[in-house]
């Protein structure tokens, strides 16, 4: 009788488990785990072997004692990272989903949580400033956060005054002004560390996640911003630290 009704229980954490690995496998936004690498970091299409394999939704344990572990995990660290949401220990559920997603890649509740979290980050603080082109790298006032995203956008026009004498031959850009469109809006994070700083391309929009901790800087890509006119307006959102 005792064995009968082990069984059972057994038999029903398993249907429980492969009827959430249904939900796992029709999840939105999932992603194929299985893609190889190509030369640029991205992933290539899968084969048909890997496309049906990813069709079938993630591996089950065989072991009906360990299925039970798998869900038990689920349902406790889900518990968990909702307790964190409410006491805004953002970070820690964070954490959670993620370790959530590395035994379950495709669960919708972590899935879902995680965009969620995304978003609140990325409106989190807002800020709005001019960029003059008269100037050089300007101040915006934010302390960049190491993971954390910003998003800018760019309203307005300025001019980009050149005037040169010149010969026969014209001018030749200099090489620290090739990289990017001269009058572009660019930015960069000042650590502090010169040798750390690099300008970054920002134009009408830009959203990235910052890969250090320091000053966020805007201007006007130019050598020289003297004989310049006008401003754009920047528009700051996301997760930093105001100065």
């Amino acid at each position: 009788m005792l064995v009968n009704q082990s069984w059972r229980i057994a038999g029903g954490l398993a249907v429980a488990l492969l009827a959430t690995a249904a939900l796992w496998a029709q999840a939105p936004g999932s992603q194929n785990p299985q893609g190889s690498q190509n030369q640029q970091g991205g992933r290539n299409q899968p084969n048909d072997e890997e496309a049906e394999e990813e069709d079938q939704g993630p591996q089950l344990p065989d072991d009906q004692r360990l299925l039970k572990l798998h869900l038990d995990f689920v349902n406790k660290a889900e518990k968990l990272a909702v307790e964190y949401e409410r006491n805004d220990e953002t970070e820690k559920a964070r954490v959670v989903y993620q370790e959530i997603l590395k035994l379950v890649p495709r669960y919708p509740k972590a899935l879902a949580a995680l965009e969620k979290l995304t978003q609140a980050e990325a409106t989190a603080e807002k800020k709005s400033m001019d960029v003059l082109a008269t100037k050089s790298w300007q101040q915006t006032g934010i302390r960049t956060i190491v993971g954390k995203p910003i998003r800018l956008t760019v309203e307005g026009t300025w001019t980009l005054n050149m005037s040169y004498a010149l010969g026969p031959d014209g001018m030749v850009i200099p090489e620290e002004l090739r990289d990017y469109n001269l009058g572009a809006l660019v930015a960069g994070i000042d650590t502090g560390d010169p040798e750390e700083f690099e300008p970054f391309l920002v134009g009408s929009e830009l959203e990235f996640t910052a890969d250090r901790e320091g000053a966020l800087v805007l201007g006007m890509w130019d050598d020289n911003h003297s004989d310049n006119a006008g401003r754009l307006r920047v528009n700051i959102s996301g997760t930093f630290e105001k100065n």
